[in-house]
This record gives structure tokens, sequence and C-alpha cells, in this order.
């Protein structure tokens, strides 16, 4: 059984009441109705990711390793600090994000322009095949390999 002070109503002491401030009087409304600042956050996990100290530099890694033939480390950047890339450039939390918004929407458009370059590849060889290649799609494609290399006769 928990011990009760003495003076103090039941209510209170559970939290459930607002204790006085210092001076001995309750908080007025106007600063009961004013909202807190929001904590910014430059990652998805909020208090739980980085500083936005180490936040720059682990952005800045993401954007210069997404050049190392690693495009998707762009899309990680852009998910990871979605934050900072779904902020407008004119808010106050952008003067936070100022170091961090470069890096994190340069790999956007990287990631952007992979993912087309990519997918106009794909569909040019799904779609246009033999048709397009003529003769030489035997050349390029890769499922006949086996066959070129003789190696596809002990399979039956």
């Amino acid at each position: 059984m928990e011990a009760r002070v003495a003076g103090v109503p039941e209510d209170e002491e559970s939290g459930l009441l607002p204790r006085p401030s210092a001076a001995g009087r309750r908080p007025s409304a106007a600063a009961a109705r004013r909202a807190p600042p929001q904590p910014v956050w430059a990652t998805v996990d909020g208090p739980l990711g980085l500083p936005l100290e180490e936040a720059e530099g682990h952005a800045r890694r993401f954007f210069l390793w997404g050049f190392a033939c690693l495009p998707f480390l762009w899309a990680i950047n852009c998910c990871y600090f979605w934050p900072v890339l779904r902020s407008p450039a004119t808010s106050s939390s952008s003067a936070a994000f100022s170091q961090i918004r470069p890096y994190v929407v340069r790999s956007a458009i990287g990631f952007t322009i992979f993912s087309v370059v990519l997918l106009t590849w794909a569909t040019t060889f799904i779609i246009g095949g033999e048709r397009l290649f003529g003769p030489g799609w035997n050349d390029l494609v890769m499922y006949n390999v086996a066959d070129k290399l003789g190696i596809s006769g002990f399979m039956g």
C-alpha cells in the first residue's frame, strides 16, 4: 500500500489534477491552449534517430556512395530522411535542415533518374525482344548461354 502525502488531495497525488505552479497558482488558460513547439527530427524514427549534427554526415555519405554503383542508397537516403524531404523549403524547420536538405534532394533526383533509365532499359528488352534486335538477339540474351556452351546436355 502506498503512503499518502498529508494535505494533498488524492486526485492531485495521482496526477489527475494539475499541480499549482511555483507561485502557488494554476497555469493560465492561454498558456494551456498554446501548444508547445514540435521537436524537429531529421529522420523517420524521430527521437530514436540521429541528432541533427550526425545526420548531415550520414546524408552526405549515402549521397556520395550512391555514385559508386549503389543507387539504392539514394532511395534509402530519401526514406530515412523523409521529414527533411517532405518539409517545405520555406518552413521554420528548413533552417534546421538547411545542411541536410541538398543531399537528400539530390539523392531523390539521382534515384529518379536511375529508376527511369533502368525501367526504360528493361522495357526495351522485354517488349522489343527479337523483333527489335533481329538476329543479334540470340547473342544478347542470357537464357541460352548453357546451350551455347554445351553444358545443358546432362539435363535430359
